[in-house]
């Protein structure tokens, strides 16, 4: 049975109904992470693979630019895990929360 939630015109959502939404929220948060992780990776891989010569610039003495960009696709990795964490502690938790 729906309910109406004070102020709104229609009956609140059900309980299916919230649980497709947040299950369809889910997992377009995780795909564009993961289409995100695959381009950086990919195009690292590209660069290495396709133009040597750029990656082999140096920057200063003893740094080149592929030894810049190797860790920053690593760290690139955790930050998106983070972006995850913070989204899903925020928001997925949330809605879980109000299924119950």
């Amino acid at each position: 049975m729906d309910r109406v939630i004070p102020g709104n015109a229609g009956p609140a959502p059900s309980g299916v109904a919230l649980a497709r939404k947040l299950a369809k929220t889910r997992l377009t948060v995780a795909l564009v992470l993961s289409v995100t992780m695959i381009v950086i990776y990919f195009g690292f891989m590209a660069l290495f693979a396709f133009d040597k010569p750029l990656l082999g610039t140096i920057l200063m003495p003893g740094l080149s630019l592929c030894i810049v960009l190797g860790p920053l696709v690593i760290i690139s990795s955790f930050v998106l895990c983070l972006v995850y964490v913070l989204w899903a502690n925020r928001v997925l938790d949330a809605g879980i929360r109000d299924l119950r």
